[in-house]
């Protein structure tokens, strides 16, 4: 067995590349700052105030402990905005260890037939460098941005769907991970838990938002991955959640992956390390396509068994992401202070309008939160669910063996589908 090497990787992060059109609260924003300062104020709001030269820094510098190996830039996308910065294009390309990627902001089909906000997809790119202006690099070129947003638009809608770059991503050998997919948006509970089941890397753990969502959708990685190891609910189970029975119904008959828990830092301002994915490399300095590579290369089961990723770190609580707030409220009263200075009796109105804004913005996200885990809990409990689902037939692999167990009495503190993922490969290579 060759040696690997645990390798740190920050893979949700964002630049001053986020901010502008990218940002979502810009409109309302900016708007309310030109309207008191004028029209052509240079006066602007920031979202995130991370430069690609703090991340070099912070990358080359190994001030984290463990030291972080590996960074994917992954600022905000969307129709009005998807322009890779220059800035980091030239970075990329002098450290291999840095990787122009993507969060991009994508809008479902929902139960009623209409396209709602869904999930984000973090979009990082292949194992191979692209080309890029100042040189190849890891990750995304424009063109490969560009690809998405013109073959993957909702007919009509200045959006993409989640599904389709999910599966042009998968078509072009691109990885990726859906991030913090009970946070944000608009979908419907079945609309949502159809989606992640579609995913093969599901951010299940974000230093951006608090926990709420973690254990529902840890629950629903629990779920996917026993029915893909040939669980089946029993019929008291199935009648009881007819929501699970339709879900295991789709996994079935499209031959949907197991899924793999990721997390992401989503820092704005700092923290830069407060969630990362342990990587296990086969080489002590692994480029960013190393990541992709092994996102890619091998199936989740085999992932799942082997420990090549892992999740380090915990998710934000309510006062972090009030601290947050209050962090990005201030540097832009610094940043701004000499077009304010002239104008102080517009100051106070900017301030509290912009902190307004950002705290009701906050606040829907939490009362949408709030609700998918309500209803969750009553037509997908987690609990119940997972309780009435019956192991597969394990007979045909036992005469292989002799007779003997397939597996010793797993350790106590090992995922039970783990265990069925072992069972499942164990079982497919005896047979093949």
């Amino acid at each position: 067995m060759s040696v690997r090497y645990p390798i740190f990787a920050i893979t949700h992060i964002h630049t001053e590349a986020s901010n502008g059109e990218a940002s979502e609260l810009d409109d309302l924003i900016s708007g309310t700052i030109r309207s008191l300062l004028g029209q052509d104020t240079p006066a602007r709001w920031s979202e995130c105030f991370t430069t690609v030269d703090d991340l070099l820094h912070f990358l080359r510098a190994g001030r984290h402990r463990p030291p972080v190996g590996i960074i994917t830039v992954t600022d905000h996308m969307n129709m009005r905005s998807h322009t890779l910065p220059d800035k980091l294009l030239r970075a990329a390309a002098a450290e291999p260890r840095l990787a122009t990627c993507a969060e991009i902001t994508t809008a479902e089909r929902d139960i009623d037939g209409v396209y709602r906000r869904a999930p984000e997809v973090l979009v990082y790119g292949g194992a191979g460098r692209v080309d890029g202006p100042h040189g190849p690099h890891y990750g995304l070129s424009q063109q490969i941005l560009d690809d998405i947003f013109s073959n993957c638009r909702v007919p009509g809608l200045d959006e993409v769907r989640t599904s389709l770059v999910l599966g042009h991503c998968a078509a072009r050998g691109l990885a990726c991970a859906l991030a913090h997919p009970f946070d944000g948006h608009h979908l419907s509970l079945e609309a949502t838990l159809d989606l992640i089941s579609q995913a093969q890397f599901v951010e299940t753990v974000n230093g951006g938002f608090p926990a709420v969502s973690t254990r529902i959708l840890e629950d629903l990685i629990s779920f996917q991955n026993r029915v893909v190891s040939g669980w089946r609910l029993n019929a008291e189970t199935a009648a009881r959640y007819p929501l699970a029975q339709r879900l295991q119904e789709k996994i079935i008959a499209q031959g949907r992956s197991m899924l793999h828990p990721w997390g992401g830092s989503d820092a704005h301002h700092g923290h830069f390390a407060r969630v990362v994915n342990r990587f296990l490399s086969h080489r002590p300095r692994p480029p960013a396509g190393d990541l992709f590579g092994a996102m890619l290369g091998r199936e989740v089961l085999d992932h799942l068994i082997d420990g090549t990723f892992s999740v380090h770190g915990k998710p934000g609580s309510t006062l972090s992401v009030v601290d947050d707030v209050v962090h990005i409220v201030l540097l832009n009263i610094w940043r701004n202070r000499p077009y304010m200075l002239d104008s102080p009796r517009h100051a106070l109105p900017i301030l509290y309008k912009a902190q307004l804004i950002v705290r009701q913005e906050l606040g829907r996200r939490a009362k949408r939160q709030e609700s998918l885990v309500r209803e969750a809990a009553r037509r997908f409990n987690s609990n119940h669910i997972l309780q009435g689902l019956q192991p597969p037939d394990r007979t045909p692999v036992r005469p292989v063996l002799h007779g003997s167990e397939v597996y010793p009495p797993p350790p106590p503190d090992l995922p039970a589908y783990i265990i069925d993922a072992r069972h499942v490969r164990r079982a497919r290579d005896t047979l093949h």
